[in-house]
């Protein structure tokens, strides 16, 4: 039988922050991933704005799990 998976497309601007304009922290960005994981998914790819940028807190990309038969 075929694993099947079903995709997300994930950006840190989808994590809880500090409020109107203060931005993300590394951990309100760890907590996000934290729940996908809790919730089944697994991140196979991040892309970062700006290559060799300092700022871990901003990223898009895809997680994936498996769908159940």
């Amino acid at each position: 039988m075929r694993e099947r998976w079903e995709y997300k497309l994930i950006n840190a601007q989808d994590a809880e922050g500090g409020g109107l304009l203060k931005g993300k922290s590394r951990a309100d960005v760890e907590a996000y991933l934290n729940e996908l994981g809790k919730e089944g998914w697994e991140v196979i790819d991040l892309d970062f704005p700006s290559p060799g940028s300092s700022d871990v807190t901003l990223f898009a990309g895809i997680a994936r799990r498996r769908v159940a038969d």
